[in-house]
């Protein structure tokens, strides 16, 4: 594995094992007051988040220059595995990784796609996964889908002849300004 995916894998691991422990031992449980809200019967109202902090840095990848570029084979780099933000209105809205496959005798190959996330601002707004098979000037987008976040493994069918470029995007038009941390996880083998 390179340096980076070990690093987003810990760091994704590390995270799922803190939330998944709580704070131990605590006897008492309080209502959680949300952000700014009243928080019911047990509430004491909780403070109000600065929307500044709810926009991703522009981290200047593009179709052209993606964040991350792999080659996936049984015998090595078996899955992609990338975590990032983006948000809405302002912020980066959007982030592009790509991938290829070992190209043998069949062009087409069934892999799955997942993308988790955690959602800060507007519920109706998530994150969305688009796959286009790039190749010899032209880019067609994959059969399947939609994936969008927290759906759980939506199986695809690519060509794995060709480069997948895949572009990570917010959906949906936000009310309030909101935060999307995600775990994209592509698994071919």
């Amino acid at each position: 594995m390179t340096r980076n995916r070990l690093n987003i894998l810990c760091a994704t691991l590390l995270s799922m094992f803190a939330m998944a422990c709580g704070e131990a031992g605590v006897a008492t449980v309080e209502k959680d007051p949300g952000f700014g809200g009243e928080g019911g019967a047990g509430g004491a109202g909780g403070q109000p988040i600065d929307p500044s902090d709810l926009i991703a840095p522009f981290d200047n990848d593009s179709a052209d220059n993606p964040a991350m570029d792999e080659f996936l084979s049984i015998t090595n780099d078996r899955e992609l595995v990338y975590s990032d933000l983006i948000s809405a209105e302002d912020g980066d809205r959007e982030d592009f990784v790509q991938f290829e496959l070992p190209n043998n005798s069949n062009p087409n190959q069934r892999i799955d796609v997942g993308i988790d996330c955690n959602i800060e601002g507007d519920a109706d707004v998530f994150a969305r996964v688009e796959i286009l098979d790039v190749g010899n000037g032209e880019s067609k987008a994959v059969t399947g889908g939609p994936i969008d976040c927290n759906g759980g493994f939506i199986p695809v069918t690519v060509r794995n002849d060709r480069v997948q470029a895949v572009r990570i995007y917010v959906q949906g038009v936000p009310k309030t300004q909101t935060l999307i941390e995600y775990t994209l996880t592509v698994a071919p083998f």
